[in-house]
C-alpha cells in the first residue's frame, strides 16, 4: 500500500494550510452589534429592523446580553427588509423568549437556535437578510445588548 500526498511537492501539511487560510477560498467573520433600551422596541405589536447581514452569510453565534431586566421578553430573528417573517425568516429563530426567557439580567446564547431554517439553503442566507425584533409584550423598562456573529463568503 503506498502513501500518497495530495499537496505539491515540497510542502509540508502546515505550509499548505497556512496558504488556504490567507487566500479567499474562506469567508470573513463579522460581527452585528446593537445597543437596545426599551423604547427602541416599546410595542409588541410591532416588528423592529435592527440591520442588515449580507446574502450568502452563515450566522454562527448570537448572544443577547441583558444590563438591566426588561419588563417582558424580546424575540429576536431574520427577517426580509420590512420585517415580515415567512418566506425569509423566523422572528424568533434567533433568541426566543418562550424557550430562553431572556428578560432578566443575564447572557443568553442561541434561544431555541440560530438557524431560520426557511431562511437558509444549506445554512447560508440565500437572500439579503435582516436582523429584527419584536417585543412579547410592551416594554416600559430594561435594557441590553445583541451580538450576531456571521461569516461572509
Amino acid at each position: 500500500m503506498a502513501i500518497v500526498s495530495l499537496m505539491r511537492d515540497n510542502e509540508t501539511p502546515l505550509a499548505s494550510i497556512e496558504k488556504k487560510l490567507h487566500t479567499n477560498e474562506i469567508g470573513h467573520t463579522g460581527m452585528f452589534c446593537v445597543d437596545l433600551i426599551h423604547s427602541d422596541i416599546p410595542t409588541a405589536a410591532n416588528t423592529y429592523v435592527l440591520g442588515k447581514i449580507p446574502v450568502g452569510s452563515i450566522v454562527t453565534n448570537v448572544t443577547w446580553v441583558v444590563t438591566t431586566e426588561f419588563t417582558d421578553g424580546i424575540d429576536f430573528g431574520i427577517t426580509n427588509v420590512s420585517g415580515v417573517a415567512g418566506t425569509d425568516g423566523d422572528i424568533d429563530a434567533l433568541q426566543d423568549d418562550s424557550a430562553s426567557n431572556n428578560h432578566t439580567v443575564g447572557v443568553y446564547t442561541g434561544g431555541r437556535g440560530v438557524h431560520a431554517s426557511n431562511n437558509f439553503l444549506g445554512h447560508n442566507c440565500i437572500t439579503d437578510s435582516y436582523i429584527s425584533c419584536s417585543a412579547t409584550n410592551n416594554l416600559s423598562a430594561g435594557a441590553g445588548k445583541l451580538f450576531v456573529e456571521y461569516i461572509t463568503p
